[in-house]
């Protein structure tokens, strides 16, 4: 028969590396995680910068025109009014 200290030693062994493989597996779900919160942050902040800059951009090139058709309606009314 073989000595109870041995199958003691395996199980206690193989018990260590379960938990270090469940650990392993536990740290790369959390950095997979991690790395597509920021992903999706990212593509979020680029999709609302693009956004921003579109309708600030419409606003002033708005704002522009309409300096310039108010520059220009004075000096090119003719009306007698």
């Amino acid at each position: 028969m073989h000595d109870s200290s041995i199958l003691v030693f395996n199980l206690v062994f193989a018990g260590t590396l379960g938990i270090g493989l469940l650990m392993l597996l536990g740290q790369l779900a959390a950095f997979i995680v991690l790395l597509a919160t920021a992903a999706t942050v990212e593509f979020l902040v680029v999709t609302l910068g693009a956004l921003v800059r579109r309708t600030r951009k419409s606003a002033s090139h708005r704002q522009l025109r309409g300096r310039h058709f108010s520059r220009v309606s004075p000096a090119a009314d003719t009306s007698d009014g």
